[in-house]
């Protein structure tokens, strides 16, 4: 019995193996991109937010 039970664990174990290497052949690639585009979204340039040059002094 104990035998039957160290198969079906290296059977599980496998298979989360397996479903880790699908799951980074998958979504591997967006790790390598999204980076760069956040940072290219929020750099001051291209940002709205950082162009908008009304304060206080432009009241006066």
């Amino acid at each position: 019995m104990s035998s039957k039970n160290k198969t079906s664990t290296g059977e599980v174990e496998q298979q989360k193996q397996e479903n880790r290497r699908n799951f980074i052949k998958k979504y591997g690639k967006l790790a390598i991109v999204t980076p760069m585009a956040v940072t290219a979204l929020m750099t001051p340039i291209t940002s709205k937010a950082m162009n908008s040059d009304t304060g206080p002094s432009d009241i006066i």
